[in-house]
């Protein structure tokens, strides 16, 4: 009998392993094989930067069909916190006033309804590259209380 109870107890501990190494294998392969979805954590891991506390409306997309791009709008308060912002980017460039990265949507960024920088009246742009990275930045200062900033950023490598 008590040889029953152990050879049960033992099967029970292998079955658990068995279903936890399964779970930890399936999480792995869904995060290896790109089926996991990219969330605004992996966005700012990606641009470099973690967002502002104070960032509203946050918006994002991605694709990964030929190289890593991701799309990125938000909010800040101030024009004190768009400083922050583009300080923790590290870009080692300025913001332009009248300049823009985004000259015309492409197909992609017309199917984002939140992804307007062409209706900016007053904006100041950048790109750079950095990290193997293309970073450009637009930020919308028509309401200086309240600047929207468009970051589209890409990976210079394929896949």
């Amino acid at each position: 009998m008590k040889k029953r109870l152990t050879n049960k107890y033992v099967l029970m501990i292998l079955s658990g392993l068995v279903l936890v190494v399964g779970i930890l294998g399936l999480l792995w392969a869904t995060n290896a094989l790109g089926w996991r979805a990219f969330r605004l954590v992996d966005v700012e891991d990606f641009i470099g930067t973690r967002l502002p506390e104070e960032a509203a409306e946050v918006q994002f997309a991605t694709q990964n069909e030929v190289a890593r791009i991701v799309w990125l709008r938000f909010k800040l308060p101030s024009e004190a916190a768009l400083n922050t912002y583009m300080e923790s980017l590290n870009l080692q460039i300025d913001l332009r006033s009248g300049y823009t990265p985004f000259p015309a949507p492409n197909p992609q960024e017309a199917a984002y309804v939140w992804w307007k920088p062409g209706e900016a009246a007053q904006y100041r742009g950048l790109y750079a590259i950095q990290d193997n990275k293309m970073v450009e930045v637009l930020t919308d200062v028509t309401d200086s209380q309240q600047p929207i900033i468009y970051v589209r950023a890409y990976s210079l490598r394929g896949k």
